[in-house]
């Protein structure tokens, strides 16, 4: 998804969806990786104080490329036999990272960015199995 215009849509929603359940002050970091092939990762980071600030990184063919970008403890080994669809979202620490598989228009959307915050919500605090 190379589209800057609705990736920066979807961060705006999803700030607005996720931000009235944060506590006030809370600020969210954003680095784009958006993937020429598939769709993107989103990388957003929350903390006292930070600025609502995106960062477009460089453009890579492939989802499993971009991830090879990021310091992250949710996939090991080969990354290439990894294969992503929808939208699959890790939460560590104080980040969470959304990766977008595909250009599906439907990801994309008000809707989207409302029911990933909610499955995140829904989610948080529950240990991983």
């Amino acid at each position: 998804m190379n589209d800057k215009k609705i990736i920066q849509e979807y961060i705006n929603n999803f700030r607005r969806h996720l931000s009235s359940q944060l506590k006030p002050g809370l600020g969210m970091e954003c680095n784009i990786y958006p993937a020429e092939e598939e769709g993107a990762i989103l990388e957003f980071t929350l903390g006292d104080g930070l600025q609502n600030d995106d960062s477009y990184k460089e453009s890579q063919k492939t989802i499993n490329e971009a991830l090879k970008n990021i310091q992250q403890s949710m996939f090991g080994g080969n990354l290439e036999a990894f294969k992503f669809g929808g939208t699959n979202i890790s939460l560590e620490n104080n980040r969470l990272v959304l990766i977008k598989g595909e250009n599906d228009s439907s990801l994309w959307t008000d809707v989207a960015s409302g029911t990933d915050v909610s499955n995140i919500l829904s989610n948080a605090g529950k240990p991983s199995k």
